[in-house]
């Protein structure tokens, strides 16, 4: 069979109604893994698959892809909740050329909300969760020309209408993860991404309250050698990139600091030569040994250390303290690994006042100031599948509806569900931050050690220069919100129940 698979990527219509590639998908840091993993284990299954990757093209049309379309038996499409408005406009797009061709949905925006989607967009299949054994047994399904009621993890439309669910089979071992074949990208165009992609587990062995990642509690890592192995057959095909990086996409690449150092001791005696890119945990940069063993093969990594304050981090379950948090700046400054590190913070989380947010950003100026780590400051955003969303979606706040148009980053509505501060207490802290960012230029004038955002929404509705003019913002809330909290209760229409899974949190960028 053969299988046209379309990469939409995370875009949003900021001029003049057409959309344009925004956040990691602007800068193309990595092709998408999963759908040139698909391609990879559909041809080891003897089918003929196409990528179309809209991320590479910086686009949300599939024009050039129309001989593709045309003759191909199932159409496959992947979201996050952040790609989704883009899967909207495909899925719009490949209607109006095939009518006929099934068009099948995976990813973790459909994974989450097969009832709501089959039921209100025209599409025939959703693979709930991973998807590499579920893509062969429906493609298998549709050439018999039977029915798909034994294709594992599928919701489906009967003849009738109705949405039916098959069973979730069991997640894929950490074994069997190993086993498949290894995504090619040497059709990419040249230096097009920064670095290629990669994954050495699944999954993360924490809950955190804020994060959306997938497969919480549950975290599946391939045999180091297995990794190792993977990893040189990618290596051939680094040249094509700008940077000459491997992004190792997993949710947390030293869950396990033993098989990290085994891996890096593995590819130390292959004479390897690698720059990774990757995310870990302060507690693990604590354990003995990790930090020398990876720092040959370190381009870049990222902590994700998202409070400042020891009540937060126990609230959002990060299982970490600040104390351990600083332990471990302070070991990458004194093992020389510090210039590599990005620490992440999160402002604005739900039961946070100025006060809170500002110990955060004073904590993270601190690590900056006295080990030389790079600090990113990102504001809370409601993305579907964390715990603290669904909250908010059982109180009638959110719903999966409010994810189908283009623009929700810039949504006031939703912004505010989240962020509990008034707009000028966010003016305030973008200030404080802006200053930060100041003194940072004089010590790294070469080198932005401070990356914030000014979140989008109170930029755009509570504009600094009306909140000058009325300190108090009364009159701003009035004349400002109101017709932006119209706009989204007017797309908050109720729907039936879904199925619940996780997504990785907006600092990825990726879900």
């Amino acid at each position: 069979m053969k299988v046209l698979l379309i990469a939409p990527p995370i875009m949003d219509d900021l001029f003049w109604d057409r959309p344009v590639s925004i956040a990691m998908d602007a800068v193309r840091e990595c092709p998408p893994y999963g759908i040139f993993l698909l391609q990879a284990v559909l041809q080891h299954a003897q089918h003929e698959a196409i990528v179309a990757d809209l991320i590479a093209d910086g686009s949300h049309r599939i024009d050039r892809y129309s001989q593709q379309l045309e003759d191909c038996g199932l159409v496959g499409i992947a979201a996050t909740s952040m790609s989704w408005p883009t899967a909207v406009a495909v899925i719009k797009q490949v209607r109006e050329h095939r009518p006929d061709v099934p068009i099948v949905l995976g990813g973790i925006h459909p994974t989450m909300f097969d009832f709501y989607i089959l039921s209100s967009f025209p599409v025939d299949y959703i693979v709930r969760g991973e998807g590499e054994v579920a893509i062969v047994e429906l493609c298998a399904a549709l050439e018999r020309g039977g029915g798909v009621e034994g294709v594992p993890n599928l919701s489906w439309r009967d003849s009738e209408g109705r949405v039916c669910r098959n069973p979730i089979s069991a997640k894929i071992s950490k074994y069997e993860l190993a086993e498949f074949p290894v995504p090619d990208f040497s059709q990419l165009p040249m230096k097009l991404y920064k670095g290629l992609s990669i994954e050495s587990s699944r999954g993360c062995a924490f809950d955190c309250s804020f994060c959306s990642t997938s497969y919480r509690k549950t975290w599946r890592g391939m045999p180091a050698d297995r990794f190792v192995d993977r990893l040189a057959q990618m290596l051939s095909q680094v040249g094509r990139t700008q940077l000459g990086m491997i992004h190792v996409i997993d949710d947390e690449f030293s869950m396990n600091p033993k098989r990290t150092i085994e891996i890096t001791d593995i590819m130390r005696r292959r004479c390897m030569k690698a720059e990774l890119i990757y995310d870990s945990r302060a507690t693990d940069l604590l354990y003995d040994g990790l930090i020398p063993s990876i720092a040959e093969f370190t381009g870049q990594f990222l902590v994700g250390a998202e409070c400042g304050y020891d009540e937060g981090l126990l609230k959002i379950g990060k299982g970490t303290t600040t104390k351990i948090l600083e332990d471990a700046a302070a070991r990458l400054h004194a093992e020389g690994l510090a210039g590599y590190a990005d620490f992440s913070f999160v402002l604005g989380l739900p039961w946070e006042t100025v006060h809170e947010v500002r110990k955060t950003c004073q904590f993270a100026a601190h690590l900056f100031a006295a080990y030389g780590v790079r600090i990113l400051l990102q504001w809370y955003c409601q993305i579907p599948g964390s715990r603290l969303w669904e909250a908010d979606r059982e109180a009638g706040l959110v719903n999966e509806s409010m994810y189908n148009d283009y623009g929700f980053f810039r949504n006031l509505y939703l912004f505010r569900t989240g962020v509990k501060l008034s707009p000028q207490e966010v003016w305030e802290i973008s200030d404080t931050v802006s200053a930060l960012q100041r003194l940072s230029k004089l010590q790294y004038p070469d080198r932005r050690m401070v990356e914030y955002g000014h979140p989008e929404p109170i930029g755009l509705y509570y504009p600094q220069e009306v909140m000058t003019r009325r300190p108090d913002g009364l009159a701003s809330l009035r004349e400002v919100a109101l017709p932006e909290k119209k706009h989204a209760m007017r797309r908050f229409d109720p729907v039936a129940q879904s199925a619940v899974s996780m997504e990785r949190p907006l600092r990825h960028m990726s879900n």
